[in-house]
């Protein structure tokens, strides 16, 4: 792919994107439900391209967004993040309810999968375990522990981990935003409220002068080097030193390494990078809100682009055990991040909550949208305590898709229940011990 047939493919995308933006602005209905002009243009794209009426040609590009794009977004997220003490218990009540939703689907799925598989024997073997793969992970994860389910003798667990991921993706879509009106309606939603008038000068048209505000500060003067430029290449520079980093330990003292996935790449160098800034005092030349902006419009570029190439015919093949499945995992999952986001988040417990089903059922772009529906100005920190709950966990599923699979066939499915019951009850009792009715 050549930089020229990419500037062609995003003609396509800001296309839909400016047609979703048309519709949103001039249809009530759809700006009270509080959908972004993302996940509607991707919608669209999804409706006019060739797996339903075949009006345009959807770029094969868009489908490689998520995997290149999720990296830049949480490099972002952390390059954002100011580490200080009082921000402490803001991200571990999170982490603590985000590895107890790893740890259910793990505990709940593996078993689930099993029965349904005495129903339906078709069903590729260890099947089960792919929920908390596709849900939790999203396709590139559900990709990889389904290439090893695979190549361990489970026949079709790759184009299953992908059924199960794109029926996580539309359920965290279309479920996720119920989530998000209902919690609107109530009052929960911190920086999304119903006006007393019933006029919102935040749903559409320009907004008014009072409610604007610059993108970001030029940090630098211009004579030396664009604003702009400058805070793409430290998010830019950090992913590749993150890289760096990780693959020449893989390569060199530890191979396990290898099997964290790139997303951690980012997240590593950006840590690096604002810890260094922070000692030498060069904080000043990082301005946050534009690398916030940065990750919004890559945001907004993948969930176009992961909503509009959705395979909707893998859901035909077992769409019984699928629903069935899918069903309680994701009913599960909105009780555990409802609930206990509640009970031990003291702020912003309702977008946190959003993030965490939408992640945990789609994948982190998925989280990440459903919170800018609540937030559209950006000021949870959702999304920085979502990027330091993935740092801190990444080391142990992003090896489990290796793991999970080979304990399976060893006959050690108990093993991997196991795995999940701890990884479920232990962060519960962690966090109803320090944050259960505590003020």
């Amino acid at each position: 792919m050549t930089f020229a047939s990419l500037l062609k493919d995003w003609q396509v995308l800001a296309a839909l994107m400016l047609l979703g933006f048309v519709v949103r602005e001039v249809c009530k209905p759809i700006q009270k439900l509080y959908i972004p002009t993302s996940m509607l243009a991707g919608f669209l794209g999804l409706i006019l391209g060739p797996q339903v009426l075949g009006v345009i040609t959807v770029p094969k590009s868009f489908s490689s967004y998520a995997g290149a794009l999720i990296g830049l977004v949480l490099t972002c997220i952390v390059l954002g993040i100011t580490f200080d003490r009082s921000r402490f218990r803001n991200y571990v009540d999170y982490a603590c309810v985000c590895i107890a939703v790893w740890g259910m689907q793990l505990m709940v799925g593996a078993p689930l999968g099993e029965v349904l598989s005495k129903f339906w024997p078709s069903l590729p073997k260890g099947w089960g375990l792919l929920g908390v793969f596709s849900f939790w992970g999203g396709h590139g994860t559900a990709g990889a522990a389904g290439t090893a389910l695979d190549k361990l003798g489970a026949e079709g667990a790759l184009s299953m981990g992908m059924i199960l991921s794109t029926v996580g993706l539309m359920s965290a879509v279309t479920i996720g935003m119920v989530i998000v009106n209902w919690g609107i309606r109530k009052g929960y939603a911190q920086y999304t409220k119903i006006p007393e008038s019933g006029y919102d000068p935040t749903l559409s048209g320009v907004l008014p002068k009072e409610l604007q505000r610059p993108i970001g500060h030029v940090k630098v003067s211009t004579n030396g080097i664009n604003a702009l430029v400058l805070q793409i290449c430290l998010i830019l520079f950090s992913m590749w030193l993150g890289q760096l980093i990780l693959g020449t330990l893989g390569n060199t003292i530890f191979p396990w390494v290898k099997k964290l996935g790139s997303l951690v790449n980012g997240m590593l160098g950006a840590a690096i990078i604002r810890i260094i800034m922070s000692k030498m005092h060069w904080d000043g030349y990082l301005d946050k809100p534009t690398v916030s902006q940065v990750s919004g419009c890559a945001l907004d570029v993948l969930i176009l682009g992961a909503v509009s190439t959705m395979k909707l015919s893998l859901v035909s093949t077992f769409i019984v055990p699928i629903v069935v499945y899918s069903a309680v995992l994701l009913a599960l999952t909105i009780a555990v991040s409802l609930f206990f986001c509640r009970k031990y988040c003291k702020l912003e417990w309702f977008e946190k909550a959003c993030c965490l089903f939408g992640m945990a059922s789609g994948a982190v772009p998925t989280g990440l949208a459903l919170v800018r529906a609540v937030d559209p100005d950006g000021k949870s920190s959702a999304p920085d305590a979502q990027g330091v709950a993935s740092s801190a966990w990444a080391p142990v599923y992003g090896s489990m898709p290796a793991i999970l699979p080979a304990l399976y066939f060893g006959g050690n499915l108990a093993a991997c229940v196991g795995i999940g019951a701890a990884s479920f009850f232990i962060p519960l009792v962690i966090g109803w011990v320090m944050f259960a009715n505590k003020k």
